[in-house]
């Protein structure tokens, strides 16, 4: 039986991580983005929001939202985020956690993606030389060969004398 802990509550530090000989833990919220570490990536194509700030959580229906703090986990930036109104199923799936981890994507509308045109075949010659063929040229074949005797001793590769059970 596959048993996964409940999720908890994200936990937000007070104050900001001042030991600048250890990096700040992923996945706990700050109430400054000066705790974490630079060069981080935003996944949304908008500007991070302020903490305080009004936002619309379109993953999985949360819905409105306000930012409460900053985190981040494996190289990208994030908000922790306390929804107006937790969906349903995750009420059911999380009871009393009332603040969640977002990234930038998940707090913009999906984006469909437009139809790519399937990928060309170049082949590496001249189109002159592409010729088609029928499943049959794909197989080679070759002629047939003699198989040998494996189980009888050859000059050019003697056996040794125990690998063999002779005939009495």
């Amino acid at each position: 039986m596959n048993t996964t802990p409940a999720p908890k509550q994200p936990q937000i530090s007070p104050c900001q991580w001042l030991n600048s000989v250890t990096p700040c833990p992923q996945w706990l919220g700050y109430p400054t983005r000066l705790s974490l570490p630079i060069n981080l990536d935003w996944s949304g194509d908008s500007a991070v929001p302020e903490i305080g700030s009004r936002v619309h959580i379109h993953m999985n229906g949360f819905g409105p939202a306000v930012v409460r703090a900053y985190f981040h986990a494996d190289g990208y930036l994030g908000v922790i985020c306390q929804p107006d109104e937790m969906p349903d199923w995750y009420q059911k799936q999380a009871p009393g956690v009332t603040l969640g981890h977002f990234f930038g994507r998940e707090l913009e509308p999906r984006r469909p993606q437009s139809p790519q045109q399937p990928a060309q075949l170049v082949p590496n010659c001249q189109a002159e030389e592409v010729v088609t063929g029928t499943a049959q040229d794909w197989i080679p074949e070759y002629p047939p060969q003699e198989e040998p005797d494996d189980n009888q001793d050859s000059e050019e590769y003697p056996e040794h004398p125990g690998d063999e059970q002779r005939d009495q």
